[in-house]
């Protein structure tokens, strides 16, 4: 009896084993995927950007300043959008009501916090204007309060292909300005969104 109880326990140990190894597996390929992915996305974005700072004489009206002694900017961001959703080509724009006109999907997770409201479930998939663009990805724009766009937006790296969590193939990119003028996206590229376990948070998970 003892010996049998003993393999069973062994046995049990070894399938907890073949099972973790699985898991951890299947999480680096995943981590390796979404890495490839976001560097794609990542530097077809940051191109459009620097584009549309370009078109708009070298001041979009819709930033965050780097430094806290000069305001941050909110007052041409309808335009911002227009001008940057047309140099990532935009094949499909939904003023409103993006999940129901199939612009996003249903994510796995939404932010809960009062100062993330403009990526809420509700603000996502009814309130947010969205892009979807040739190449398959999509951008929300972070709204708060309603129609009130401001220089954060979500970007899905493959729009309506799964697996539509944060870090994997969902990111939210900030539009900084630095006192010198430059634009660039701020570090964090899933701000104010729930992220995943073993997805990407910040850009040096990615360049390192």
């Amino acid at each position: 009896m003892a010996d049998k109880t003993r393999v069973l326990l062994m046995s049990g140990v070894y399938l907890i084993a073949v099972l973790f190894f699985a898991t951890w597996y299947t999480c680096k390929l995943i981590d390796k995927a979404a890495v490839t992915s976001f560097k794609k996305l990542y530097s077809m974005y940051s191109q459009a950007l620097q584009s549309t700072v370009s078109e708009m004489g070298g001041d979009t009206g819709c930033y965050y300043s780097s430094n806290r002694r000069i305001k941050s900017d909110f007052s041409e961001c309808d335009r911002f959008y227009k001008t940057f959703a047309t140099n990532l080509k935009v094949k499909k724009y939904c003023k409103n009501m993006a999940l129901e006109n199939n612009c996003i999907p249903v994510y796995k997770k939404y932010p809960k916090a009062i100062q993330c409201a403009g990526f809420s479930e509700s603000m996502m998939n009814k309130y947010n204007q969205a892009f979807v663009m040739n190449d398959k990805t999509s951008l929300v724009v972070f709204n708060m309060p309603a129609n009130v766009p401001k220089p954060m937006f979500a970007v899905d790296s493959n729009g309506n292909l799964r697996p539509n969590k944060t870090g994997f193939d969902l990111f939210s990119l900030v539009i900084m300005r630095n006192p010198n003028g430059n634009y660039y996206f701020h570090p964090n590229v899933t701000y104010c969104l729930p992220v995943e376990n073993g997805g990407i948070k910040n850009i040096q998970d990615v360049y390192k």
